[in-house]
């Protein structure tokens, strides 16, 4: 049992070294951000409707948002042509908000941008650590992946 609780140790300290990883990529890729109309919030809700639109409370739900800022959130994106509501077809009292094609179009060029940031960051490791970085990020990309599905698959 104790080897258990060092492996959650363990867990959590690399669980701790990626959260850092992550917020010193979002601060070093900051002035990329500037090149878009869309905020990294901003983003984060069209990113959830990339596939589909969605319910208003699904949505804020996804975005882990109060519903009174994804509204506001979504007033704005759609004062910008970035997304639109939707009566649902199955229900008329509910509201879907949809990715317009304008919005889709804004969202990949965020993409972009947000990957040469982060291009011009990993381009100082070493090809060895990239290589092994991209081992290590496939490996846990694959495990949530399959985590999502046995979400998914349990309900």
């Amino acid at each position: 049992m104790e080897r258990h609780v060092a492996a959650k140790a363990e867990d959590l300290e690399l669980a701790g070294l990626l959260l850092s990883t992550l917020r010193i990529i979002k601060m070093a890729t900051a002035a990329n951000r500037e090149q878009s109309h869309v905020s990294a919030n901003r983003a984060g809700v069209m990113w959830q409707l990339r596939e589909r639109a969605m319910r208003s409370g699904d949505l804020a739900q996804r975005c882990a948002m109060t519903a009174p800022a994804l509204t506001e959130q979504i007033d704005s994106l759609a004062r910008d042509g970035f997304v639109r509501r939707l009566e649902d077809p199955a229900d008329r009292r509910v509201v879907l908000v949809e990715l317009t094609g304008q919005g889709r179009r804004e969202l990949d060029k965020y993409g972009e941008i947000m990957k040469r940031g982060v291009a011009s960051v990993l381009a100082r490791l070493p090809a060895e650590k990239r290589a092994r970085l991209r081992a290590a990020l496939t490996d846990l990309n694959d495990s949530i992946e399959a985590m999502t599905k046995e979400t998914v698959n349990a309900r």
